[in-house]
């Protein structure tokens, strides 16, 4: 099966894998300063961690590549400041590398609630619900008419979902670039 991944470029996939937040350095912090709290890696990362063991070792993939359409001009921004990676989640799996997938539903169909950490912050802005195999992550094709810039929230109108991956890195033999 094969998951895709997007990594703005220049990139250095090829070499040095895709890695997760806790293994990049170079991450941009803005996007979780609100989310967790903290200002540093370190704090950013402990904090995905107190939402459970293995959030910081999560890449974020989809089931298919990204549509964009004109009311969600931002993917298209996104989608062509990027290189698109498949990655081979069989291969994966069968090296031992992946611990657990996380499914990401659309908003449409998530409970109100926002589960709080040991220290009462926000623990997520994102409802994630750990499946019990890779082999549930759906096939069905997603609609991305329902993204709108309007609307604020990228991906949040469409399922996606969180490899958490043992050390942090898919290694190059498991990606291709697509794009």
């Amino acid at each position: 099966m094969k998951l895709y991944h997007y990594i703005t470029r220049p990139n250095t996939a090829l070499k040095d894998g895709i890695l997760s937040f806790a293994k990049n350095p170079n991450a941009d912090l803005r996007y979780y300063y609100k989310r967790s709290g903290q200002v540093t890696h370190a704090g950013i990362a402990k904090w995905f961690e107190s939402c459970f063991e293995g959030r910081s070792r999560g890449i974020r993939v989809f089931s298919e590549p990204i549509k964009w359409t004109e009311n969600s001009l931002s993917l298209k921004e996104f989608v062509d400041n990027a290189d698109m990676f498949s990655i081979d989640i069989d291969a994966l799996y069968k090296e031992g590398l992946l611990e657990a997938v996380y499914l990401s539903p659309p908003v449409m169909i998530t409970p109100d609630e926002n589960p709080k950490t040991d220290i009462g912050i926000t623990a997520v802005d994102e409802v994630l619900e750990k499946l019990s195999n890779y082999t549930e992550i759906s096939q069905t094709p997603v609609d991305w008419t329902v993204c709108d810039d309007k609307m604020g929230r990228r991906f949040a109108f469409v399922p996606y979902y969180l490899l958490i991956i043992k050390d942090g890195v898919i290694p190059p033999r498991y990606i291709k670039i697509e794009n």
